[in-house]
């Protein structure tokens, strides 16, 4: 077993004592509604992006997100009433409970040091207000893996994305709490284009997950599928979620192993943090416009190089799902899980023709920087 030699943190569940992983993402775009087919009519029609379902007891908030041109995700936020709310002290470093219909009188707090952060029933209210068609937003929030039936008994897998934090987008930077601030994206600050078609244009797209490795392989486009698991939360364990990445594969250029051929070694039970980018996007390629000119037109003899060909834009397929780009270095550790954890249907080593048996020092992922494949 290879562990990282590293600070590296996983949390701990908070009423037992496994493993709990942890995602966040980042999104800048521009909203839309989502649409909904009507069956009668045979006719898409928007979805409202905000609804009261369960006879008013659960408030929705969803739309849209184009990250950049024909990047189209689905945000979206749920709340119902609880039986209590947690006001927090940063001070004390904890939170007390209140009965829900207290939540707002400050007089059952312990003191003064204590604020209520709200609970998603009421920051639905505050964030509906932002969504607008066409408004330019920064969202923050988190992935929750599902897996359900379809009416053909097919397995449908995926990840809803969970809003955090929404803010406004205003002359390239956020609006947060009434204040201006610079936007930064993986570690870098940017001013914000809100134009897919300007050449300044930055797609801030971006997120970090933890997984388990339950298998993977590698196609014939050198491209690596990785089936993981997400432990998320649960009372008495951790919750195994499937969750299915790409890795595309890249050549690199200073002859350093690809992503993709990195990736292809992991083992099943292995960890590791990915980044990656959140794909429902149409591709594009460009082709020249044939010439209208008729055979006796002057034109026709001037050279290419005053010449130039008209080009236009075509859809040539599309992208979708989750994208790894990289990962963080340190989080990387081998045979990590136990097949407890991931009960749901664990590959292991011996039934698996696509694991590469490996050591640390032929390990892609290994913090030596000889064979680390992003030294």
């Amino acid at each position: 077993m290879h562990m990282a030699d590293n600070k590296y943190k996983i949390n701990k569940g908070k009423y037992h004592t496994g493993k709990e992983f942890v995602n966040s993402n980042h999104f800048i775009g521009k909203i839309k509604p989502v649409k909904n087919k009507n069956e009668s009519t045979d006719s898409w029609e928007d979805v409202p992006y905000f609804r009261l379902e369960e006879d008013g007891k659960k408030k929705v908030l969803e739309f849209i997100l184009e990250t950049a041109l024909s990047n189209d995700i689905k945000v979206k936020l749920t709340g119902k009433e609880q039986p209590y709310a947690y006001p927090y002290s940063s001070k004390h470093k904890k939170a007390d409970k209140v009965a829900w219909a207290d939540r707002f009188d400050k007089s059952k707090y312990p003191d003064d040091t204590y604020h209520l952060i709200d609970p998603d029933w009421d920051k639905i209210d505050k964030l509906k207000e932002i969504v607008v068609t066409d408004g330019w937003v920064e969202v923050k929030g988190k992935y929750n893996p599902y897996e359900f039936e379809n009416e053909q008994q097919q397995t449908i897998k995926g990840v809803s994305r969970q809003i955090g934090y929404l803010n406004p987008i205003i002359d390239g930077k956020v609006l947060v709490n009434g204040k201006l601030e610079v936007i930064k994206s993986q570690g870098k600050e940017i001013t914000y284009v809100c134009d897919f078609e300007s050449p300044d244009f930055v797609e801030v797209n971006t997120y970090n997950m933890q997984i388990g490795i339950k298998s993977t392989y590698q196609e014939e486009d050198k491209s690596t599928k990785v089936n993981g698991v997400f432990l998320s939360y649960g009372k008495e364990r951790s919750e195994p979620r499937d969750v299915e990445m790409t890795v595309y594969y890249n050549e690199t250029t200073d002859g350093s192993k690809p992503l993709a051929d990195a990736f292809a070694t992991l083992n099943p039970l292995d960890f590791i943090e990915v980044i990656g980018v959140d794909n429902n996007r149409a591709t594009f390629a460009y082709v020249d416009v044939e010439s209208s000119m008729e055979e006796n037109d002057p034109f026709n003899d001037v050279g290419t190089d005053v010449g130039s060909t008209k080009k236009k834009r075509v859809v040539n397929g599309d992208k979708k799902g989750l994208e790894v780009t990289g990962f963080v270095k340190q989080s990387l550790m081998r045979g990590l899980l136990t097949e407890e954890e991931v009960t749901k249907s664990v590959s292991t080593q011996a039934n698996d023709p696509f694991v590469t048996e490996t050591s640390k020092e032929t390990d892609p992922f290994a913090t030596n920087e000889e064979f680390d494949p992003f030294a």
